[in-house]
């Protein structure tokens, strides 16, 4: 129950409560009908009830601490008359949340005060009521004593609640911290790879421009000696170009970041693939049954890792193996997260790329390292006319 305190509250305020009718009516039942004295301390009961209930209904809705402080000090002296009346079995729950209420609003001081407050009423009532002041004075010790060490079990149970709302509150700022810094993380690993990925680029399509300038400047040159040579050059300058649109065309796609904040997930994943589907890129999900709930039910750090993954995955099969198609698949099995991306391989990489695994650059090592400190481990290598990177991640859900 101590999952949730504020319901934990709420369950236990209204039990209370009920005790506090359930008071009246016993003061009621247990004396002669018509009696004076019996009416008014049954109202008693019902109206504090009645005042209690709407103090315990301003404070649930309160935002400020000091608001709710009051509203418990306030719920502390109207319950009171139950110690003040001498019906007290009853009235126990209340007395004891109460206490517990000051404990968690304002301190266990508080709380403390609170049990000498009730105790201490009961005692001058006695001496009030009593013809000689010493067996008035023992009999009101005899009662407060036991009340006071009921009372104690409220000053407890505040204790334990107000800790673990300190607790949670702790909690809560750390994985917000934990949140922000995934977020950071996540940008700066996008922008690392932007940065990278722009340096390919401007190498790629540099020198693509590089030789467009050149065979403009011959045939500049060739028109008036030889213009067959020259046009020549001009279509090969037209040719080279378009190859240089192309190519910056589809670094521009791939290089777009997935803006899908909210997606988690295969959903999140199925976003990746989408923006290297506008490159000309054929990506194919496919996901075992309850991939979804593992990917979504990750740590942060390990549902960042997946996502990056496949982003490396995906840029690598279009950089380096300009591959037509890629199949994507996820797997999930007791705890662990897998990814293996599968791709093809065009006629320049199955020539340049050697069987077996690959030479780790900045991006796999780095994935590498980081599957590394989750348990898990990367593999990347050509088998075949494919090429396939694989994660494995051994203890990826949350625990």
């Amino acid at each position: 129950m101590l999952t949730d305190p504020r319901r934990t509250i709420a369950v236990l305020q209204v039990l209370s409560l009920l005790s506090l009718g359930s008071a009246a009516l016993v003061t009621l039942s247990g004396v002669p009908a018509g009696t004076g004295g019996a009416v008014a301390a049954a109202l008693t009961f019902v109206l504090a009830a009645l005042c209690i209930a709407v103090l315990w209904a301003i404070r649930a809705r309160l935002g400020t601490a000091r608001g709710r402080a009051a509203c418990s000090v306030a719920v502390v002296v109207l319950s009171t008359p139950a110690a003040m009346l001498g019906t007290v079995g009853f009235a126990i729950p209340e007395l004891i949340l109460a206490v517990a209420l000051a404990v968690i609003d304002l301190s266990v001081l508080a709380g403390a005060l609170s049990i000498a407050w009730i105790s201490l009423l009961g005692v001058v009532l006695h001496l009030v009521r009593a013809a000689d002041p010493l067996s008035g004075l023992a009999v009101g010790l005899v009662n407060a004593v036991p009340l006071a060490v009921l009372l104690c079990f409220g000053l407890a149970l505040g204790a334990a609640l107000r800790g673990y709302e300190s607790r949670r509150a702790r909690d809560q700022e750390v994985i917000e911290r934990l949140r922000r810094a995934a977020a950071t993380e996540k940008e700066l690993v996008l922008a690392d790879e932007r940065a990278r990925s722009a340096r390919d680029l401007h190498d790629g399509l540099g020198h693509r421009l590089t030789v467009v300038v050149m065979s403009l400047d011959f045939a500049e040159r060739m028109r008036e000696r030889d213009a067959r040579r020259s046009w020549e050059e001009i279509a090969a300058a037209r040719d080279v170009a378009q190859d240089a649109l192309a190519h910056m065309r589809t670094w521009v796609r791939a290089l777009s970041p997935v803006r899908v904040p909210e997606a988690r997930g295969l959903a999140a994943l199925e976003a990746i693939a989408e923006s290297f589907r506008g490159t000309g890129l054929s990506v194919r999900l496919e996901a075992e049954r309850g991939a979804d709930a593992a990917l979504r039910g990750a740590r942060e750090p390990v549902s960042l890792l997946v996502y990056r993954a496949v982003q490396e995955g995906l840029a690598n099969a279009l950089r380096h193996a300009r591959a037509r198609e890629v199949l994507l698949a996820v797997t999930a099995a007791d705890g662990s997260i897998g990814v293996r991306l599968c791709n093809d391989l065009d006629d320049r990489a199955r020539r340049e790329v050697p069987e077996g695994p690959a030479a780790e650059g900045f991006g796999l090592r780095a994935l590498a390292e980081r599957a590394a400190t989750h348990g898990g481990h990367v593999r990347a290598a050509r088998e075949g006319e494919r090429f396939v990177l694989t994660l494995h991640l051994p203890d990826g859900a949350e625990r």
